[in-house]
């Protein structure tokens, strides 16, 4: 192949391939342009190589190509796979070349592929519509001949299938002919042709009423190959025109004195018949609408859409219903509710149609004014960061304000019921149950705060449940509660933590006093102390005068506590690496931690170095102090693990310890000041070191199982860092 034929076939926007056939063997690719390789999903290493190694399935592809070449003449393959998969071609097109090079090729064009199993589904698809449509339809070719008929039609005209597949034949009644010669005029130059009202003969010779929707059937090429008829019974509508002709009388004295409008309209739009209640409705008298054009009377606006509503009922002789303003005398335009519907009179096809219509004006404002509530309610609702939902008497949610939404992030509501029994706490959700049933029970708004449990985290919401009941102004389905709900677990955390800090100003000032009045009895009682034991030689009372001296040492620093926890701290904050805080405090305990078989690990996590702006000596005063509880809660040995974990820009640190925990109930009074679940404690480390902790900008928090261990969590804001993955274990 020539390079430029080459550039000019690669180019080539349909898929192409060149086989060569040399002798009696088998064929070769020779050549496969880019739009070929991407759809057969190959690349350009399959050149050169046998038909069978790149089309496992080559035996008619194969035979086809030797024929094309030995007639000279090309083959089409219509709906053909050349592979083993479900990829099929609308066509293959194989076309012979014979150079004179003693070798014959073939070039191979591919033309639209598809998946064949949707061509299955669709031709499913279109088989079920086919054997289950109410109507009847006959299929035949282009020659006459029956190709289908679907059950409907044996209903309908009493041949079965194979009575009239394979042959002609026809239901014309007598006198029809001119029906036919129209009929293959209008197929010859529309696809589709429609007999609104005709007659068919059924096999028995019974004439029955039908319409007969005529469809060409067009094969990929264009080219007609069948004809359809759907056949549509239309007895019932004539025995019904024929009923309503020998009622009309009875009729028209009802449209007399009826209170709705009524009016009888030609196709052209003019009007031919109106009735006196028009004066009472529009204003005008019935006479001045006489042969005047319905348009005129009909608002601008919905003058289009009226046309499309009555050009649907012209063409498929059925009832229209419409919403439009209509002109009044003094009143401009009113709403008007209407039902047009064929007015059959003598035979078909009708002329006329009949317009029924009733005043709906102050329905419509109303209608429009509900409208505007439920926008403007509907806005609030989305807009506001409280949590709203409505659900029926099952719990059935019907709605859920996007902030609910946003905070449940994947997890959706649609059962109330299911979402407490999965997240609201235990002690609480039987409360909330009987708040529900006395809601829909009284149908009286009520009050309740619970708590939810979600990602291991409590929230508590404080929520007012209100009853959604039909009355004259609001229509509901059915009755529903709406929950609005608010999420106070921030206000609590803040009311608490403005109690305790009132607690322990209070607590404060009385330790302040207790202290000063300690430490003057308390000097005077260790000086005489230590003066008796200069002067006396007796051991034994100066055994005595030392333990003395020692309990006198722990009321001092009772006193120094009390001290500290009075007086406020000027905090003098420095750069300093938290490695250094947490090694001098690891080094501190090292010999005790060993002594009883305590394992210390400490682990920083994804940052190497970690500086914060604090005061160095009172966080470590803190770390001390929670490492010392950690192992006098492990008597017996076990584990303290110490987790720093860096995240701009914020430190976490977490000291967990396999100690014996804290009972639940316990757990809440941990921090108070003088509760200590120690022996001899009196309660103020733990509450000292938050205040430390707040005081540098974070926060301490506690979480305990009994039996388990005990976590510290404690958050501190960074000055810097460098992130660098790297692990230390002391």
């Amino acid at each position: 192949m020539k390079p430029f034929e080459q550039t000019l076939l690669d180019s080539y926007p349909e898929p192409y391939i060149l086989l060569v056939f040399i002798d009696e063997q088998q064929g070769h690719v020779n050549y496969i342009n880019e739009a070929a390789r991407e759809v057969l999903q190959t690349d350009k290493s399959c050149i050169g190589q046998p038909i069978e190694r790149i089309f496992p399935n080559p035996k008619t592809f194969t035979d086809s190509c030797r024929q094309a070449i030995e007639d000279g003449q090309p083959v089409i393959l219509e709906h053909f796979s050349i592979l083993p998969n479900d990829l099929m071609f609308e066509s293959v097109r194989i076309m012979p070349l014979c150079p004179q090079s003693g070798a014959d090729y073939c070039g191979v064009i591919l033309d639209t592929p598809y998946k064949a199993t949707k061509m299955m589904t669709d031709e499913r698809m279109l088989q079920s519509i086919f054997l289950s449509s109410p109507n009847a339809v006959l299929i035949q070719n282009v020659d006459g001949e029956v190709y289908n008929v679907n059950p409907a039609f044996t209903e309908m005209f009493g041949w079965k299938d194979y009575e009239v597949i394979g042959n002609s034949v026809s239901l014309f009644p007598s006198g029809y002919e001119k029906e036919y010669e129209e009929i293959v005029r209008q197929l010859r130059q529309n696809d589709t042709y429609l007999v609104t009202n005709t007659k068919r003969v059924h096999k028995n010779g019974i004439i029955k009423d039908v319409s007969i929707c005529y469809m060409n059937i067009y094969n990929h090429r264009r080219e007609r190959t069948a004809v359809a008829r759907l056949y549509i019974d239309i007895s019932k509508q004539i025995l019904f025109h024929e009923k309503y002709l020998e009622q009309r009388n009875s009729y028209q004295l009802i449209t007399e004195n009826m209170k709705d409008l009524v009016a009888i309209v030609d196709l052209s739009g003019k009007f031919v018949y109106t009735s006196p209640s028009h004066l009472d409705i529009t204003g005008y008298p019935s006479e001045s609408y006489l042969n005047m054009n319905v348009f005129r009377h009909i608002h601008p606006r919905d003058r289009r859409h009226v046309f499309k509503q009555i050009q649907q009922l012209i063409e498929a002789g059925r009832s229209a219903k419409a919403q439009i303003r209509y002109k009044h005398a003094s009143k401009g335009y009113i709403w008007i509710e209407l039902i047009a519907s064929p007015l059959y009179e003598n035979q078909a096809p009708y002329e006329k149609f009949v317009i029924v219509g009733r005043d709906i004006t102050e329905r419509k404002h109303s209608e429009e004014a509900l409208r505007e509530s439920e926008m403007k309610y509907r806005l609030i609702l989305e807009k506001t960061s409280d949590f709203v939902v409505t659900f029926n008497q099952q719990g059935k949610v019907q709605f859920v304000s996007p902030s609910l939404q946003s905070w449940l992030k994947k997890a959706t509501i649609t059962n109330i019921y299911g979402f407490m029994n999965d997240h609201v706490v235990d002690e609480e959700r039987g409360l909330l149950y009987e708040i529900i049933h006395h809601v829909f029970k009284t149908k009286k708004a009520d009050q309740i705060a619970f708590t939810i449990d979600k990602d291991g985290h409590t929230y508590t919401f404080d929520a007012i449940l209100t009853p959604l009941i039909s009355n004259e102004y609001t229509t509901y389905s059915e009755n529903m509660i709406l929950l609005i709900a608010r999420d106070i677990t921030k206000r609590l955390e803040d009311e608490h933590i403005s109690m305790q800090l009132e607690k322990m100003s209070t607590v404060g000032q009385l330790a302040a006093g207790i202290a000063h009045e300690l430490r003057n009895p308390l000097t005077s009682v260790k000086g005489f102390v230590r003066m008796i034991k200069d002067e006396i030689d007796d051991s034994l009372l100066t055994s005595y005068l030392e333990i003395i001296s020692g309990e006198l040492d722990s009321i001092e620093r009772i006193a120094d506590e009390f001290m500290d926890l009075a007086k406020p701290h000027v905090i003098s904050l420095e750069e300093t690496e938290l490695h250094e805080i947490i090694d001098s405090c690891v080094r501190l305990f090292e010999g005790t931690a060993f002594l009883q078989g305590i394992n210390m690990d400490v682990e920083y996590i994804n940052e190497q170095r970690i500086m914060l702006n604090c005061q160095r000596n009172a966080l470590k005063r803190v770390f001390i102090n929670i490492m010392k509880n950690a192992m006098e809660a492990m008597e017996k040995g076990g584990e303290l693990n110490i987790k720093i974990l860096a995240r701009d820009p914020y430190v976490e640190l977490l000291f967990i310890d396999s100690g014996k925990g804290i009972e639940k109930e316990r757990l809440k009074y941990i921090g108070e000041p003088f509760y200590s679940t120690k022996e001899k404690g009196i309660g103020l480390g733990l509450m000292m070191s938050r205040k430390i902790v707040r005081e540098h900008g974070g926060r301490l928090s506690i979480e305990s199982e009994y039996n388990e261990g005990t976590t510290i969590r404690i958050i501190l804001p960074l000055v810097s860092s460098k992130s660098t993955v790297t692990s230390h274990t002391h």
